[in-house]
Order: structure tokens, then sequence, then C-alpha cells
């Protein structure tokens, strides 16, 4: 693809708390649940961590600690299409810094408990955010809430300098964390000439890729600002096929965010064949027509279609909901997101997803 075509002006030791009933009264899913209950034998389970085991609809990935369900055709099974929407599987995002409400980590994991949600993005844009990073972490393992991804935006041309990646690996090695790394390039792309744009972005993620992948971390693209080149998805799957054809052990994904996808609503049928291959997580938001930035799911009249889009083609991943307002009680946003998705849900007939909520 010619990029011309898109151009838009504790530590590792300490004890699990999910590793009992202690989140909501339910086992947490580690590989040996996990065996147990699809009923593969010891041998199995002697298999070495980051080796899937297969069995019936569902693949376990020891690297990531999820169940990732199996495409249809893969498993015989009947369609498992709307499922990535249970409320099970729904991770918040944009809470730590947008809240109206001052809460200390702990209070916040409280509130995530209260709702009935057991997943959590975190923003690590700055010194601030990462110097908090690790009081979250351990905030939310305390309360059975599983950290899936966490953002970093890159400003210079030296990354591994800047406090927010330094930091943020540190962090990462002293617990052993495995989760995604969701990363945001943002230098002026739509500033350079668009035949050096793509190579541009490969020199600044290559490094990154490689200190991610060696701590078994997979790195995702995130497009952060709804006109920009590096947020499209189209150039996103440039960049990432790009990577994989000289990085051919490389783990790579792209997260899609409504939020920052506005450009990109009429487009999104069509990317979606192309995007579904590397598309690992999904944050919603409520979508309009005149590219009002943030609503509350259902209050929007474009995000049913976009929804719908996901729904169909049967891709399963994290989904989340975002909270993105400083004048609202973050609990209350999550709550009218959850309840304007659970509508949206029995408008597509997806009526035993909608009864997770």
């Amino acid at each position: 693809m010619n990029d011309s075509k898109i151009s838009l002006n504790k530590p590792t030791e300490s004890k699990d708390p999910c590793s009992s009933s202690s989140c909501g009264g339910e086992p947490r899913i580690t590989r040996r649940n996990v065996l147990r209950m699809i009923g593969v034998g010891a041998a199995a389970s002697a298999l070495p961590v980051g080796v899937p085991v297969f069995a019936g609809p569902f693949t376990y990935s020891a690297a990531s600690n999820h169940l990732v369900a199996c495409r249809p055709e893969e498993n015989g099974t009947q369609s498992l299409k709307g499922q990535t929407f249970a409320k099970s599987n729904l991770h918040v995002w944009a809470y730590e810094e947008y809240d109206a409400v001052d809460r200390t980590p702990e209070e916040r994991a409280q509130v995530l408990v209260d709702l009935g949600i057991t997943k959590a993005g975190y923003i690590s844009r700055n010194e601030k955010r990462v110097s908090e990073f690790e009081a979250y972490l351990n905030a939310y393992r305390e309360a059975g809430i599983e950290l899936v991804g966490v953002w970093t935006p890159i400003h210079t041309d030296t990354p591994l300098e800047e406090v927010q990646v330094r930091e943020f690996f540190e962090v990462v090695d002293r617990y052993g964390l495995k989760i995604q790394w969701w990363l945001t390039l943002e230098q002026d792309f739509d500033a350079m000439p668009e035949a050096d744009r793509v190579d541009d972005a490969l020199a600044r993620l290559r490094p990154l890729v490689e200190e991610a992948n060696r701590r078994n971390c997979l790195l995702v693209l995130y497009g952060h600002g709804p006109d920009r080149w590096f947020a499209q998805a189209e150039n996103s799957i440039e960049i990432v096929e790009r990577l994989k054809s000289e990085l051919p052990s490389a783990e790579l994904g792209i997260i899609y965010n409504f939020h920052q996808s506005h450009a990109q609503m009429d487009r999104l049928q069509t990317v979606m064949p192309q995007l579904q291959p590397h598309l690992v997580a999904l944050n919603l938001n409520g979508m309009r027509s005149d590219h009002t930035k943030i609503e509350r799911i259902g209050q929007g009249d474009r995000e049913r279609e976009m929804i719908k889009i996901i729904c169909e083609s049967g891709w399963q991943g994290p989904t989340g909901i975002i909270a993105h307002d400083k004048h609202q009680d973050a609990a209350m946003v999550f709550q009218e997101n959850m309840e304007g998705l659970k509508t949206i849900l029995i408008e597509l007939g997806y009526h035993d997803v909608a009864a997770t909520y």
C-alpha cells in the first residue's frame, strides 16, 4: 500500500490476588485453570509458557493470560460474533486523568469492582502519570482488576531516553508484566513528504519493538488525533506489515480507537478485512456525523453501524469503554456507556451478550 492513499491534514514473585475466589468469587483464568476447564491433561499443562494450547472454541495464550476465541472456520463451532462486547470482556480507558472526582488508585479500583468491571488500561502519558503507574498496578491487582494495556506517546528522536518510556520499562521488568504496550508516534508526519512517512515511522519503531518484545510485551500502534496520518488505519496496517516483513518474529498489533477515528467512519467497512489480522484491542465511543469527539455510547448517530461491523467480522479481543470527561464522575460515565452499549447490542439482536449487563 502506498502511504499517499491516506493523507489527512509488586515484584514478579508477589502473590496474585486473582488466583483464588477473592476476585468476584470466580477463579482467575490461569493456564492451569483453563487446562482443567477444557479437559486438557497433565502432559499439556507441562508445556512451556508461550506454547498455545488448542481445545474447543478457544485458544489459551499463556503469554497474554487470555482465552482467545478461535475463528469459526478454525474450530467448526457456532459463531461467537458479538462476544467481544460481553461485560466480562470490557476494560476501562481514559480513566486516571479524566474524572471530576479526585480518587486514589485504590478508590478507582473499587469503582470498577462496584461496576462489575474486571479490566483496565492505563495512561502513561508523561512523568506524572508514569510515576503513579506502580501504585495503580498494585491497587488493580489487589482488587482483581487485570491490566490489559498501557499507552505511551513518543515525542522525540530518542524515545528510549524519554522518562515515560524508561520508567514504564522499569516497572515492567520489576513485575514481569506481559501486557499490550499501546504506542503513539506524536511526530508531525503530515508535514513530511508522503514518500518518507512510513520509512520514518519504521526507523523510530524498530528499537521500541525490540525492547517491548524482549520483555514479552506486544507493541501496539495507537492512533492519536483523528485527522493525523499516523492515526489512519490504512497507514497503521502498512507500518505493521512492513515491520513484520523485516522482523518476522516481531509481536505487533493495532488498537482501533473509535474516539480517534472520526475521519475513518465511512471507511471502517472497507478497511476491516485488512485491519482484522492485526487488530488486538478496541476502544469504543459514541460517534457523531458532525465529528463531536467524545460522546456516550448510544448517544451518537454512527457508533451503532460501526459496532455492527465489528460484530459481523467475528473479531474477538480486549474491548474498552472510555471516561475521557474531566467534568463528570467517571463512575457515572462508565455506567452510561455500558447502558448505551447494551441497548445497541439488543437492537442488533445480540441478546445473549446484552444479558451480561
